[in-house]
């Protein structure tokens, strides 16, 4: 059993790390179904789905995108899920 800490923080098991070829640096996907909280690898094909509004035919975007992007994404989850 894993204890979630006061910033919303878990350690994943090296066994699941290594099941999922999980390394440091790698992206992942966070998000909860029917109660149940899943996290996916995204590889880079992934990503770029998720920064396709950015692409508009361009190249894959920069870091400083990618990031612009992450924020984003996540403030359209918590506005849609009614947290703010």
């Amino acid at each position: 059993m894993h204890k979630v800490t006061t910033k919303r923080q878990v350690t994943l098991p090296q066994a699941v790390c290594q099941a999922m070829a999980l390394q440091p640096g790698d992206y992942v996907e966070v998000f909860a179904r029917d109660g149940v909280a899943y996290i996916v690898k995204m590889n880079s094909g992934n990503i770029a789905g998720k920064f396709n509004h950015l692409l508009k035919g361009n190249e894959f975007p920069s870091s400083e995108g990618m990031k612009k992007a992450i924020k984003i994404r996540a403030a359209d989850k918590i506005l849609a899920n009614g947290n703010l």
